[in-house]
């Protein structure tokens, strides 16, 4: 009986010993920053445009006026650096770097730029701005038109929705 106990305290050992291991646990993550808060201008923010006569828009290329806005951010938290737009919705399918209208004019479509008219915007673009330290803000000055990619627009309503994905850091 004695051998007996003996033995099983052997094994209970061993298997103790067989079933140990050397481990670790890796616990990560991240701080963040609060968020800046997109202005409430901004947020669903619609640009009224003046009616077009379908005979400014029989050429290739032409279109209405410029329509200015902005796109506002404000209240971002000490140590935001640089806030970037992402601008997403369907292109044109005459002109990829246009935004598709939705209405039932035909071969018109939108163009997106900053407000010099220097860079265009299209699907997939990104435009990025510094946070000005002293209001801790940024503000992206933007302009619009519509315009006829191929010419001999039909008449009827235009409208097109960019969405907009803000990122800061």
């Amino acid at each position: 009986m004695r051998v007996l106990m003996t033995l099983s305290a052997v094994i209970m050992t061993g298997v103790s010993f067989f079933c140990s291991a050397d481990s670790s646990v890796t616990i990560g993550g991240n701080v963040v920053a609060t968020p800046c808060m997109i202005d409430t201008g901004t947020v669903n923010k619609q640009v009224a445009f003046s009616p077009l006569h379908r005979m400014e828009l029989v050429n290739a290329g032409a279109g209405g006026e410029w329509q200015d806005f902005s796109l506002d951010i404000n209240n971002c938290p000490a140590g935001t650096r640089q806030v970037t737009v992402k601008y997403l919705g369907t292109q044109d399918s005459h002109d990829a770097t246009a935004w598709k209208n939705s209405g039932s004019a035909t071969d018109v479509a939108l163009r997106l730029t900053n407000a010099a008219h220097t860079v265009i915007y299209s699907q997939g673009d990104t435009q990025s701005l510094a946070v000005n330290a002293s209001t801790q803000g940024a503000t992206f000055p933007m302009s619009a038109k519509i315009f006829t990619p191929q010419g001999n627009a039909g008449p009827g309503t235009f409208s097109t929705v960019i969405n907009l994905e803000f990122t800061w850091q």
